[in-house]
């Protein structure tokens, strides 16, 4: 039984609960869709759907997986022939892609020496784990940080937790001062850069970061082999970039790394750390730690080893951090894959998830790679059949995403002005499937799209939708008797290849997959035995993952008229306001920028998006293509008028004003980003200005829906 967005559900979604009982209908409209096109789609999408299959899936992740395939290395050029090559065979034209950009791999071994009661040199290597044959591979990726500085120091240890700025105040208040000391702090809460930065801006000479076993070890469960969780010895590699600043090549910011180019000098790039960043293993931080002395670590600061944690800082405990960096210009490799449309060739719908892995990869990203590559071949089957798609999609399989999102932010920014004109939306997939729950961030517009698409994928699991296997969780431990809620669907922020596409260039974008207990991130056991035996066992949720990312883009490429919600837009914008409005009166900063001015734009932005919603059902139930067309170049325009072309405050590159990362949030969006940055920093000029230049997009975006009209 299958649900789908009948009037009463509409209702009950609009008012944020779900019916107590599934609402079970013959599934016959199709948002955007005339009723008779409707039918014509959804036959079209059953034999999409049937396409896509265990076997296959699991084939193309164990060839994936079979070494380690880190960007710019042979072993990664493999992989992009062999997508490229299997994506030409389902008769899809497909053509590599290359760039050159900075990176940096190991030129040896990194040092961590332990000087307390005796010098003690700690292992950084992951050991061989029986059961997983990939484990003893020889070409297993060194634990290392993507744009370390070369450094080689030696200093007293502190103690700091997460690396955030607040953490730094409780270091401050305990009178423990890390200048000129070697930082070691715990992955969580926060992207990596943002630790090396404030690490570096605190004046750290060093910094060490490693995996809590409270956060992804033994204290969430059983252990790799026994169970999916991170062993002791294991580490966690990774870009140090400060992607907050800008992603894509370090040396080309805005620009693409194509001859020709002028590139910065590595020291002018401000997105790379200066100081030796190194990953280590929570057993290695343990011997590091349960030596350490001075104060006994504030609230938040305990973490899941055996024993009370201390700040450390004192001159008794020292260590050695020596890291040896060999950084070149690099040959990256994407994959673009284009299917013609036939009748809007000039209208792009954009697949896209990388490609490159620190190791194997199974998870993050090729459990991704496998779910496009079934796409394409149920799409391949498609125009076996005859199928002509209405608009144009590109697939696009991205290399080097894990230093920094450089392969698909070198491909926006070369093409920049052909996406700014042709492009829908780009649906990006990335850690595919790592258990059985789905998730999904998006801009709002597009969340009745994503919604309506898992309504009719089913759950292998459970035998439900996805939508309503996704709802059950959502509701569990709710009380008896209180009204459902709908799950939400999460704001875009960084970390993936959404955000070349959203917050350089105003494209609409979604995210999603399918998650679980996954604590081997990183690692060499991201592996594909621990997909056999964890992540995906019988590999059913790579089948569902392929068939709800093309659900969703066989209907943004048929659709008569594009089936985007603004005044979900809208009604998002609010929450975000009304929080933020609150957050500014417990500062006292209520009076320092104009909310009237804010409401009356969030006010006219809902009322001209509920008139282009009537005004688009009525001309898709007449065909009127004319005004179609007109409807929908506006609703793909509304989203470019987001982007301020003057960038965000000290980062131009980021250029959106609902969505970016935060200096401080990592991957987590930090919504009405300058705004919201002003008043955490409790500065009300800046958060006046901010807004005003928030008002402004939101009024060009409400102009430019008004154009849909045609009046």
């Amino acid at each position: 039984m299958k649900l789908v967005l009948t009037l009463s559900l509409a209702l009950c979604l609009v008012a944020g609960v779900l019916p107590a009982t599934p609402i079970a209908v013959a599934q016959t409209a199709l948002d955007g869709f005339s009723a008779q096109r409707a039918q014509t789609q959804r036959r079209l999408e059953e034999r999409f759907r049937a396409v896509p299959a265990p076997p296959s899936a699991r084939e193309h992740l164990r060839i994936l997986t079979r070494e380690p395939h880190i960007a710019g290395t042979k072993e990664d050029y493999d992989t992009a022939v062999y997508v490229r090559d299997q994506l030409r065979s389902y008769g899809i034209a497909a053509e590599l892609k290359e760039y050159d950009v900075w990176l940096n791999y190991p030129k040896s071994p990194s040092i961590v020496e332990l000087m307390a009661s005796r010098r003690q040199r700690l292992s950084i290597q992951e050991p061989v784990v029986p059961g997983d044959p990939s484990s003893s591979h020889p070409k297993i990726t060194p634990l290392f940080n993507g744009y370390s500085a070369t450094g080689d120091v030696t200093a007293p240890v502190v103690y700091a937790n997460y690396g955030l700025p607040n953490d730094y105040d409780d270091l401050k208040k305990a009178g423990v001062d890390v200048k000129g000391k070697i930082v070691v702090v715990r992955y969580g809460n926060s992207f990596r850069g943002v630790k090396a930065k404030v690490a570096e801006d605190h004046g750290a000479i060093g910094c060490i970061i490693y995996s809590d076993p409270a956060d992804d070890g033994y204290v969430q469960g059983d252990i790799y082999p026994k169970g999916p969780w991170r062993p002791g010895e294991s580490g966690q590699r990774g870009s140090v970039q400060y992607l907050f600043d800008y992603p894509g090549d370090p040396l080309t910011p805005g620009r693409p790394a194509i001859p020709g180019v002028e590139r910065l000098k590595p020291e002018e790039a401000t997105d790379l750390t200066r100081i030796p960043v190194q990953p280590i293993s929570y057993d290695a931080a343990r011997a590091i730690l349960s030596v350490l002395k001075g104060p006994v670590r504030p609230r938040g600061f305990q973490g899941g080893l055996p024993f009370a944690y201390h700040l450390g800082g004192t001159n008794d405990v020292t260590l050695r951090l020596k890291t040896d960096m060999d950084y070149k210009m690099r040959k990256i490799w994407n994959v673009i894959a284009r299917i013609d449309g036939n009748e809007e060739k000039d209208r792009w719908v954009i697949l896209g998830n990388h490609r490159d892995a620190w190791v194997f990869g199974a998870v993050d990203p090729n459990s991704g790679t496998s779910a496009m590559l079934e796409v394409g071949r149920g799409f391949g089957e498609l125009l076996k059949q005859g199928w002509k798609p209405r608009r144009t999609i590109i697939l696009g399989s991205w290399d080097a995403e894990e230093y920094g999102l450089i392969g698909s932010t070198e491909w926006a920014e070369e093409i920049a002005p052909e996406l700014r004109e042709k492009a829908v939306a780009y649906l990006n997939l990335d850690a595919a499937v790592s258990g059985p729950n789905f998730g999904a961030s998006s801009v709002p517009s597009l969340w009745k799209a994503i919604r309506a698409a898992t309504v009719d994928v089913k759950d292998p699991k459970t035998g439900k939708s996805v939508y309503q296997q996704w709802q059950d969780r959502a509701n569990e431990g709710r009380s008896e008797g209180s009204p459902k809620s709908e799950a939400r669907i999460g704001a875009l922020g960084s970390g993936s290849d959404y955000t070349p596409f959203l917050q350089h260039l105003g494209i609409a974008s979604t995210d999603m997959g399918f998650g679980g207990d996954y604590g081997v991130y990183h690692s060499a056991y991201d592996s594909f035995h621990w997909m056999d035996q964890f992540g995906d066992p019988g590999f059913v949720y790579h089948v569902a993952a392929a068939q709800v990312w093309g659900t969703l883009a066989l209907r943004l490429v048929e659709a008569d008229g594009l089936p985007f919600d603004y005044a979900d837009y809208a009604k998002q914008i609010r929450e975000y306001f009304t929080e933020a409005v609150g957050l500014a009166g417990r500062r006292n900063l209520g009076t320092a920028f104009d909310e009237r001015s804010m409401n009356v734009a969030i006010d006219s932005f809902a009322n001209e998006a509920e008139r282009v919603n009537k005004l688009r059902e009525e001309a898709v139930r007449d065909s009127n293509r004319a005004k179609l067309a007109r409807i929908n170049d506006a609703f793909m325009q509304t989203e470019r008028q987001l982007i301020d072309p003057r960038g965000l405050r000290g980062r131009a590159w980021y250029k959106h004003q609902i969505y970016a990362p935060g200096f401080y949030t990592g991957y987590a969006a930090q919504p009405l980003t300058d705004f919201r940055q002003a008043l955490d920093d409790r500065n009300g000029p800046i958060a006046k200005e901010s807004l005003e230049r928030i008002v402004e997009a939101i009024k060009r975006a409400t102009s430019t829906l008004k154009q849909a009209r045609g009046d």
